[in-house]
């Protein structure tokens, strides 16, 4: 089921989001966005952006268990700047591969839709290349590259026409 992010979600979200940070960046980042300290830090963060409002909020959960998140709304890119944009994406690793991340991806696609887009990008690190075949296979098409100086990576922008 998915349905709105709520305060109770707060630190099992910002769990997954560390958790796959740890297990899939680990060896492609700055390694001090993974230690303790680096993922308390993005705890806080995260935190403090659910609390704003700034973007929607979703959660997957299963038998009364948050298994994945995203996170969406208008996008920052200057090229586009009435875009929509995923910005975050995460299943549970013991969810993964079970079609959970694909209906995240679906819902936040028809919800653009529904509010006007005709555009979404999503950011994805270039060496995760789980995520940008994942992508790819959804219909998104790389149309930028860019190193990313805070994490010590390279992302790659995603793009596809609703």
């Amino acid at each position: 089921m998915i349905r709105e992010l709520e305060k109770r979600d707060h630190n099992a979200v910002c769990d997954i989001v560390n958790r796959n940070w740890r297990s899939v960046y680990n060896g492609f980042v700055d390694p001090l966005l993974l230690n303790d300290k680096g993922c308390a830090e993005r705890s806080r963060e995260l935190t403090a952006d659910f609390t704003s409002g700034r973007l929607t909020e979703r959660v997957c959960e299963e038998d009364g268990t948050v298994i994945g998140m995203i996170s969406f709304g208008k996008t920052d890119e200057t090229d586009f700047p009435n875009a929509f944009e995923i910005w975050r994406l995460y299943v549970t690793e013991n969810a993964q591969g079970r079609g959970i991340g694909g209906e995240l991806l679906d819902y936040a696609e028809k919800y653009a839709v529904t509010h006007g887009y005709s555009k979404v990008f999503i950011w994805a690190f270039k060496e995760n290349a789980r995520a940008v075949t994942f992508y790819r296979q959804h219909g998104y098409i790389a149309d930028k590259e860019v190193y990313l100086e805070d994490y010590k990576a390279v992302g790659i922008r995603l793009a596809k026409k609703l």
